[in-house]
């Protein structure tokens, strides 16, 4: 049976059997044709003869065209009129036996094939089933016309299914089991229609989008394909051009009130949009929310190539809504845009596409009614706007804190908050006003006592009593619940109690987990790392990221990009790394706030920079840090002491570099802010190997809950133990939690230890381990010295040969230019190998690309 429409098809065959004619409507994709396949075979079972006749869209001008293609009538008689002829064909087949007409696409049948069968039906009483697209009145012909003797039909709707039915389809279709978050993801952009869940499904199996982990299927990449084009253009079929027009400006202002969407749209297309299942007007409090469905082709207008449609449709926007800001053209203006790489220009010119449509959008909106609900909208779209700092403060001016329901009054209130406490630096007076805002809101006060726990969190540390007020339950509303949620998540990572926090997540509703613009999806990650659970950590963000770039989302862009950054810093991988930062810097200012992201950014930044040579940059990073006079965040790598001591480390300074880390991760743990405090002890002994540290360090371990951690600091044991086994066992661990670097570092020590020992027999072992480890690398550079890479000085003369090196000269080139032997040349060529500690002349080629940028 047809999973999800056993009910409809049951209703169906009673009602064929009673000798009563069914329309089976439904959206592109819904599963029309298969409901009649699966209705026929219970049809045909019951010894009901069932005569098919399907529309064909090229041939709908052809008179009986549909009829004759199934077989039924046919020019051959040139004495008779072929419409009777045809009427009498379609008779005989149903004469003497119970009998049904099947018409399939019925939107795409000739006139006169429609004329044929109603005629029969009305002679012969022989029901009708007939599938067509959601849109069309009742009581019209398959082009449009009126028509008043039309028999009445039971329509049968072909609605969206429901989760777990979709999974059961689905996965029989795959032939395997999908991820829970990977199919979330599948119903969300297909809306639950089937058809075009499997469209997507079977674009992302073929290019590589899903992959069969153990017999599970998981998202790799973002879901959205190029590919799926044009099942998305086929949803848009007879759409005039003003309904296509509404439907994409709908997509590009997102999810409006339906009194913002009326100035942009006629009421009349609004309603041909519903009657055709592509809009949805949703209750939401006081108000009317509109939305694209299928949520897939609000993706498809966004990934639409056609700038100049583009253009004409955001210039239609601001016309209607006549906003001030209208003349304020967001077009690109990142200083770096230039530099990137199309797809990621694109990108950049989308963000301030949707900026600026989203905040004239909301502009007007709060205009119309300056309630709480439209004052946060309008705010969080002008956070997104650098210099918007006035209109900020005279929205929150303006707007009447205590009109509105419960949920928009706290939102306001935590958002002034926030704008306070980290904009205007006064934690006191935001939590004071806090307090005061949400007093009497009941239940939603809650959601007031999460936010004041997270900016003391942020600003001076995770308050004592945190686990009283960010206690949940289940009778609070489902948006407090997870404001508490999101809250103790980021508690529990700081504590790194990350066992504690993946039980928090997992209490999540799948839906809930599995969006991307949400806190608690990014925290996730950080929860997979904290339990050395790398590849998925890295995977986690690198999805994200894909989402997030998908709707266009910079916010979730920036935090899982923080995220995969991380990620991809402590494994090493620089270029990656690199490019990753190039794309979410070139976003532009991030908004006021939160700060924390953008500071593990930039000092995650200054510390590649640094490490690849290319210093200049590294300290402008840095003093980026420094200059922004916010406090150290508590989350990795959100305190400047990384990009200072990398600065130190750099320098010779190791002793002051490890310093700096040590004192800086004291105060990390007094905050709280204990899995972080961690990653600066152990860093800092990499550094600088102190007895009385480590046995702190090793105290201050005891009390995470962190399997990340152990294998680093059994590294820092082994190498100070001098134990050489103990650091060739070392690899699969250190590899397994993402430290290539240290792997490579281990199994070099355990050689060197093991030739100073006399056993040349182990010395090799380690040594072919060690050649392995780096083969397997391929062509990916992984950094090996980390806190360890230091300035290095070439003489004039060595400087001038790595240049010409750089420029692609070989040897004897460059020993005729300079009038030098080659041996010379080679000579001069491993001194600067040697110095620079490179490992070849292709890297050298890269650290002298690094020196030049760095100039």
């Amino acid at each position: 049976m047809l999973i999800g429409r056993n009910r409809s098809l049951a209703s169906a065959v009673s009602l064929l059997q009673a000798g009563t004619s069914i329309d089976v409507v439904g959206s592109r994709g819904s599963g029309r044709s298969a409901f009649l396949q699966s209705l026929r075979a219970l049809l045909e079972k019951d010894e009901c003869k069932v005569i098919v006749v399907r529309g064909v869209a090229s041939l709908r001008q052809h008179p009986l065209a549909a009829m004759h293609l199934a077989g039924i009538g046919g020019p051959n008689d040139q004495r008779a009129s072929s419409i009777q002829v045809t009427v009498e064909a379609l008779r005989e087949q149903a004469h003497g036996t119970k009998s049904v007409l099947f018409l399939d696409d019925w939107d795409d049948l000739d006139e006169s094939s429609w004329g044929v069968a109603e005629s029969v039906r009305r002679t012969t009483g022989m029901p009708i089933v007939l599938s067509r697209l959601q849109g069309l009145r009742a009581r019209h012909t398959p082009s449009g016309l009126a028509a008043s003797t039309l028999e009445p039909a039971y329509v049968i709707d072909m609605d969206p299914i429901r989760f777990e039915e979709l999974e059961q389809v689905l996965e029989a279709h795959l032939g395997g089991t999908i991820e829970t978050g990977t199919m979330s993801r599948l119903y969300a952009k297909s809306g639950g229609i089937v058809g075009l869940a499997r469209n997507v499904l079977d674009a992302a199996v073929r290019e590589g989008r899903m992959v069969n982990n153990h017999g599970v299927w998981s998202a790799a990449r973002d879901l959205w394909s190029p590919a799926l084009r044009g099942v998305l253009e086929a949803h848009l079929e007879n759409l005039g051009s003003e309904a296509r027009d509404a439907l994409e400006i709908i997509a590009l202002v997102g999810v409006a009130d339906v009194e913002t969407v009326r100035k942009l749209v006629s009421w009349h297309t609004l309603e041909l949009l519903e009657e055709r299942a592509m809009l949805r007007i949703v209750p939401a409090g006081n108000r009317q929310l509109v939305t694209v469905v299928p949520p897939l082709l609000v993706e498809f207008f966004r990934n639409e190539p056609l700038a100049a449609r583009r253009i004409r449709l955001t210039e239609l926007i601001i016309d209607r809504l006549g906003s001030s800001d209208s003349l304020d053209l967001l077009i690109a203006r990142s200083s770096r845009s230039e530099t990137l790489g199309e797809d990621d220009a694109l990108f950049v010119r989308l963000l301030q596409e949707r900026a600026r449509t989203r905040r004239i959008v909301t502009r007007a909106e709060w205009k119309d009614s300056p309630g709480p609900r439209t004052a946060v909208q309008y705010v969080r779209a002008l956070l997104q706007t650098p210099g918007s700092e006035e209109k900020i403060a005279q929205v929150f001016e303006e707007t009447d804190s205590a009109a509105g329901d419960p949920a928009g009054r706290v939102a306001l209130a935590v958002l002034r908050a926030q704008w306070t406490a980290y904009i205007e630096n006064d934690m006191l007076g935001a939590l004071r006003r806090l307090r005061a805002d949400t007093h009497g809101l009941g239940a939603y006060e809650r959601s007031a006592e999460a936010c004041a726990v997270l900016i003391e969190t942020n600003l001076t540390g995770i308050p004592e009593d945190y686990a009283a007020r960010l206690e949940s339950s289940d009778d609070l509303p489902a948006d407090v619940q997870l404001a508490l949620l999101e809250a103790q998540m980021t508690v529990l990572i700081s504590l790194g109690r990350f066992g504690d926090a993946r039980r928090v997540f997992d209490s999540l509703a799948e839906h809930v987990k599995n969006s991307m613009d949400t806190a608690h999806n990014m925290l996730y990650g950080l929860v997979l790392l904290g339990l050395g659970e790398f590849d998925a950590a890295l995977s986690w963000a690198l999805r994200g990221i894909d989402e997030a770039h998908g709707y266009l989302d910079p916010d979730a862009t920036r935090a899982h990009g923080y995220l995969a950054a991380l990620c991809l810093g402590i494994s090493g991988d620089y270029p990656a790394t690199e490019k990753l930062l190039d794309t979410l810097f070139a976003m532009g200012e991030p908004p006021s706030f939160p700060t924390s992201v953008q500071l593990g950014l930039l000092n995650i930044a200054s510390l590649v920079a640094i490490r690849r040579g290319n210093v200049s940059l590294g300290e402008r990073y840095a003093s980026e840090v420094l200059s922004s006079g916010v406090p150290d965040g508590p989350l990795p790598v959100q305190a400047g002491a990384w990009a200072d001591a990398q600065l130190l480390a750099f320098n010779g300074q190791q002793v002051e570099a490890a310093e700096r880390l040590w004192a800086s991760s004291e105060s990390l743990w007094a905050r709280g802010a204990r899995f972080s405090a961690v990653l600066g002890m152990l860093t800092s002994l990499e550094i600088r190997m102190d007895p009385a540290r480590m046995q702190r360090l090793e105290e201050a371990i005891a009390e995470l809950d962190s399997p990340y951690v152990l294998p680093h600091l059994e590294y820092l044991r082994s190498r100070t133990a001098g134990d050489a086994a103990a650091l060739v066992a070392m690899e699969e661990r250190l590899l397994e939690t993402g430290r290539p670097g240290l792997a490579v570092e281990a199994l070099k020590q355990a050689s060197a230890l093991f030739q100073e020992a006399g056993d040349t027999a182990r010395a090799a072992e380690a040594q072919e381990l060690l050649d392995e480890l780096v083969e397997s690398f391929g062509s990916r550079r992984i950094d090996t010295t980390r806190f360890g890479a230091t300035a290095v000085t070439l003489t004039a003369r060595e400087l001038e040969i790595a240049g010409m090196i750089a420029q692609g000269l070989n040897n004897p080139d460059i020993a005729s230019r300079l009038v030098l032997s080659v041996r010379t040349v080679e000579s001069h060529i491993n001194r600067i190998i040697r110095k620079t500690k490179l490992g070849g002349r292709a890297d050298v080629v890269d650290y002298m690309n690094g020196l030049a940028v760095g100039r």
